[in-house]
């Protein structure tokens, strides 16, 4: 009896896993998704997303020099 408990535990704890992992990777879908629909509105407004910011300390240091 034991064990056929622990054998629908098991199989119940792989369904959680795997439902869980269909889940994710909708998750990643839908919010790769949201931020091509959020760059698309930013970049409308004038702002570009695609610009390289690894400049922008150095710029706002020199400013403030």
């Amino acid at each position: 009896m034991l064990g056929k408990e622990l054998r629908e535990l098991i199989i119940a704890m792989r369904m959680l896993i795997e439902a869980k992992a269909a889940h994710m990777a909708v998750e990643t879908e839908m919010d790769k998704m949201r931020l091509k629909d959020f760059t698309k509105h930013v970049e409308g407004q004038g702002l570009n997303m695609s610009d390289d910011g690894s400049s922008w300390p150095d710029d706002f240091e020199e400013d403030w020099e």
